[in-house]
């Protein structure tokens, strides 16, 4: 039952408040790309009336109720229980589809007519609401053995379905989906003698390349498969402290390579084209090296280990480069991206242009940034505090000095965390969604278009314990921590 129809029959009692009505248009949201899930939730657009009082839950009933769908029992108090006639129909019926609702591009979280006048919208017209399937909250389907030190950096290779992490130890380990809720450590490699400090990947090749930095001061590639990883290349000469951050860049011709370290040095690489030991790459020496943990590294293969200096190597922060990625240039993957976006324990944010290595947009915050990450179609960036705050930054430029075509913006979403934010990292394919951890064990969910989070659970299982990184997969988002185990959340619409 609609919550129109309940309010005309339940709520006669109180005229004053629940007959008041609004005029609305349901418009499904174009987010929704499905053709077909399109012909199922296709709604009239002519307007009708709901209380003023409704809710995202009274009005996801109605739209459950318009598809002739199963219309959830417990709602608000918009929403009445129905009889048991109505009930023995609903058995018939497809289940209830929970619904967000996008009034003025915000979802909806204040009463309908409450939310309308905070967006300065006329109410003698017909509020427009785009609506569409609600993201379901993060489900916890499967986690790892217990490892023998903390997980503190962790990417996922979506062109080899694997999750690699970074220890405390040092080791970098891969995992994969076993299929019996259950993480497989397939296998590992003694990278650093110190903990990984930060860890990127990409497929190259029909291979996975996955970068590490450490607190030794290394910065070393592995060629990694499903059951084997073999050391690829060492880079010297750039830094002279821990390395916090790394990021691959694998389109265009080449790949090449960012990283930043404690001091606020920046250095760009070009990544050896090979991924089989050949030294064919600019500032590249191929000689047999001795591994980090001593002895002769994939001496089984006879591989020799490659030599990379940087291309580029300058002073852009004044403190800890704490989050690296690089630009969005369009939707083309055939050219490299020329721009890179940095934040720094130094407060600052910036975008070089990676060619000449100038500095063309320097943003300054108020607080240190502990990570960063930027949306999939635009360089609108995220960053995390350890003062329990995300932040959205508009980074985009014009090309031209310090000249912003973006706003430049800093907008904080509401502080949700109860300890300081270890990470953040945007959906891979919804620009509106983003997910962080904390050290107050908790895995948030977001939609940019609300200050709070969607959902919060939590991602390690014993009080006290710090969650230090995570990683989207697909339609899976995973955690890792203090508590030395890999979780893996199931996270779909």
């Amino acid at each position: 039952m609609s919550d129109d129809q309940s309010s005309s029959s339940e709520h006669d009692e109180s005229p004053d408040e629940e007959t008041t009505k609004l005029r609305i248009s349901f418009i499904l949201s174009p987010s929704v790309r499905s053709q077909n899930q399109r012909d199922s939730l296709e709604l009239p657009t002519e307007p009708i009336a709901v209380p003023a009082s409704i809710r995202k839950r009274g009005l996801s009933a109605v739209v459950n109720h318009l598809l002739d769908r199963k219309v959830p029992k417990e709602g608000d108090d918009d929403s009445s229980k129905g009889t048991d006639d109505e009930s023995d129909d609903d058995e018939e019926k497809l289940p209830a589809i929970p619904f967000d609702f996008l009034l003025n591009d915000k979802l909806l979280r204040l009463p309908l007519e409450s939310a309308a006048r905070k967006e300065g919208l006329s109410t003698e017209h017909a509020l427009e609401l785009q609506y569409f399937p609600a993201r379901l909250p993060p489900r916890k389907e499967g986690e790892s053995e217990s490892l023998p030190d903390w997980i503190t950096a962790m990417d996922y290779c979506g062109g080899g379905g694997v999750l690699f992490t970074g220890g405390a130890d040092g080791v970098l380990r891969t995992f994969f989906s076993k299929g019996d809720n259950h993480l497989q450590d397939a296998t590992s490699a003694s990278a650093h003698t110190g903990p990984i400090k930060c860890l990127s990947a990409a497929s190259i090749e029909n291979k996975m390349l996955v970068a590490t930095g450490s607190m030794d001061q290394t910065l070393i590639t592995h060629v990694c498969q499903r059951d084997s990883m073999d050391l690829h290349a060492v880079y010297s000469g750039g830094h002279t402290n821990s390395i916090g951050s790394v990021a691959l860049n694998n389109r265009g011709e080449k790949t090449i390579m960012a990283s930043g370290d404690w001091d606020g040095g920046l250095a760009i690489w070009s990544v050896p084209t090979s991924l089989d030991g050949d030294a064919n790459a600019e500032n590249t020496s191929s000689k047999k090296r001795k591994g980090i943990n001593g002895g002769y590294a994939n001496k089984e293969n006879k591989i020799e280990i490659q030599e990379v200096k940087p291309i580029q190597s300058i002073k852009a922060h004044s403190s800890n480069i704490s989050g690296l990625a690089w630009g969005y240039d369009g939707v083309s993957t055939s050219e490299q991206q020329s721009t890179l976006l940095t934040g720094s324990w130094d407060h600052g944010l910036k975008v070089y242009d990676v060619n000449r290595m100038d500095c063309i947009l320097a943003l300054n915050g108020s607080r240190v940034v502990t990570s960063l990450s930027r949306c999939s179609n635009s360089n609108v960036v995220a960053t995390a505090s350890p003062d329990c705050t995300v932040r959205l930054w508009d980074m985009r430029t014009n090309g031209e000095g310090n000249t912003s075509a973006g706003s430049g913006m800093d907008k904080s979403l509401r502080q949700s965390h109860k300890a300081w934010v270890s990470s953040v990292q945007w959906s891979p394919t919804d620009p509106f969604v983003l997910a962080t951890t904390s050290h107050d064990g908790t895995l948030k969910v977001w939609d940019i278009r609300s200050s709070l989070p969607l959902h919060t659970v939590r991602a390690v299982d014993k009080k006290g314990e710090k969650a230090l990184c995570l990683a989207f997969g697909d339609g899976i988002i995973y955690s890792g921590g203090s508590d030395c185990v890999v979780k893996q959340f199931a996270c779909k619409v």
